[in-house]
């Protein structure tokens, strides 16, 4: 059985979602720059981070407040923060974007203090849009690795430290190649 597809509505399709990847880039850019003068342009008035709902304090923030508030705490925590981008693809109203984030914890992290350690970790970040513009965020880190990197999380006892240790220097390696 054939379907007939209108062209015309698959070519509006392809270029609501180009504009839709354009919009998240600009959200990492204001992350990677900490240039939050324009926010409003690509939040969304009603813009929802579920990532920060468990952080203290931020449960009740919306739009480019939470944005901004969370922009300026992650810069202020951690130096040479840099999101890099490996994959995007949008379907529809839906963005997903697989990035490396790399950089140096120089300030405190939502109550842990800085460590001096650098870091680099992979993360999946899922966006909806609405009215062109950013209406929800949510990010799959890999925030064992990231805790790790950090110092804050280390073996259980001393018969895992060296399974930990071995790990650590996976990590590190893969770091190095994916900073290149």
């Amino acid at each position: 059985m054939y379907r007939w597809v209108n062209v015309s509505t698959r070519h509006q399709t392809k270029e609501a979602e180009e504009k839709n990847i354009k919009i998240v880039r600009r959200s990492i850019e204001a992350l990677n720059s900490g240039n939050v003068t324009n926010v409003s342009e690509f939040i969304h008035p009603n813009y929802l981070d579920r990532d920060s709902q468990s952080i203290p304090g931020r449960e009740k923030l919306r739009g480019s407040e939470a944005f901004v508030d969370i922009v300026k705490k992650l810069r202020a925590a951690l130096s040479e923060l840099h999101y890099k981008e490996q994959e995007i693809i949008a379907s529809n109203d839906k963005v997903v974007s697989i990035m490396i984030v790399t950089g140096k914890h120089t300030g405190d992290l939502f109550g842990i203090p800085p460590t001096g350690n650098n870091f680099s970790y992979q993360a999946a970040h899922f966006y909806t849009i609405a009215d062109d513009k950013i209406a929800e965020h949510k990010a799959f880190r890999d925030d064992l690795s990231f805790m790790i990197q950090l110092g804050v999380i280390g073996a259980a006892s001393p018969q895992y430290e060296p399974i930990l240790n071995a790990w650590k220097g996976m990590m590190r390696n893969k770091s190095v190649h994916e900073r290149h």
